[in-house]
């Protein structure tokens, strides 16, 4: 603890006062490393559900207007579900291949298109991963999936 003067008064003011005792000028006391923490941990979370917000209202391309959807954009929109918004890939298909590699967390993929079939989609995916002898190989693999993204059928596979 330490002494300095007062900016308004010149009256001597301790360092950790909240206010000058003589002219009850406010001082800029320092504040502890906790309450600087705590109040960047707020500023954060704030951000962060502002963020949240952001994308789950009005950052995701589509409106939020009151009229009714059209039975072909509630069809996009469910299909969309099962499609990731990071790498475009059917998130199904990506499970199924994992489930069958060698080493899966080496999974990286390449590219996913699909053809919407009425009741069910064709999904087209290719990747790249490692093999039993650590070589990254590419490949790839048709699926036949329904629309809740379940993996019905594997139709081809191979590079």
């Amino acid at each position: 603890m330490g002494l300095r003067r007062c900016k308004d008064c010149g009256h001597q003011v301790s360092s950790r006062a909240v206010a000058c005792p003589q002219c009850g000028a406010p001082s800029k006391a320092k504040t502890s490393p906790l309450a600087g923490a705590v109040t960047f941990l707020i500023i954060v979370a704030v951000c962060a559900g502002i963020c949240t917000q952001g994308f789950k209202f009005g950052g995701g391309g589509s409106s939020s207007s009151s009229t009714p959807k059209t039975p072909e954009e509630r069809r996009k929109e469910q299909i969309e579900r099962h499609i990731s918004a990071w790498d475009g890939s059917h998130c199904g298909v990506t499970e199924y291949i994992k489930k069958s590699m060698h080493d899966p967390d080496s999974y990286a993929h390449d590219e996913t298109r699909f053809l919407d079939k009425g009741d069910h989609l064709i999904v087209y995916t290719k990747f790249r991963g490692k093999n039993a002898f650590g070589g990254v190989v590419r490949n790839s693999i048709i699926a036949k999936v329904d629309l809740n993204g379940n993996v019905l059928e594997i139709i081809s596979q191979g590079p």
